[in-house]
């Protein structure tokens, strides 16, 4: 439709865009897992898009470095995969809700020219 109204299939083609946008952020989201090592590499740990340790992998002969080593590296190792998990989440967050404003702007914009 033009000639003053809407173009209703470029609206709803923007909003499949934008709805795909939003389904790959959420696939995303689902599946992020973010895995870092402590410097001396005695543990890796594995967290997830909501910032959860969902795996920990420690390195064999960890008697002979002490506990205090131990639980250094572990602390190391899961707030940096916490933090990372985190960070990606905020970014694909931050990147859809983006999309959808700027989307909606466009619109809005094009609506008032062709209005």
């Amino acid at each position: 439709m033009s000639g003053g109204g809407l173009d209703v299939e470029a609206f709803l083609d923007r909003l499949r865009g934008i709805a795909a946008e939003w389904e790959s952020a959420h696939s995303q989201l689902e599946t992020l897992r973010v895995v870092a090592s402590s410097r001396d590499e005695l543990a890796t740990a594995t967290a997830d898009s909501g910032g959860t340790v969902v795996d920990l992998q420690l390195a064999a002969g960890l008697r002979r470095h002490g506990s205090d080593t131990v639980a250094a590296s572990i602390l190391e190792a899961t707030s940096q995969a916490v933090e990372q998990a985190n960070s990606q989440r905020a970014e694909l967050v931050s990147g859809s809700v983006a999309l959808a404003v700027g989307g909606r702007k466009q619109a809005a914009e094009e609506a008032l020219r062709e209005g």
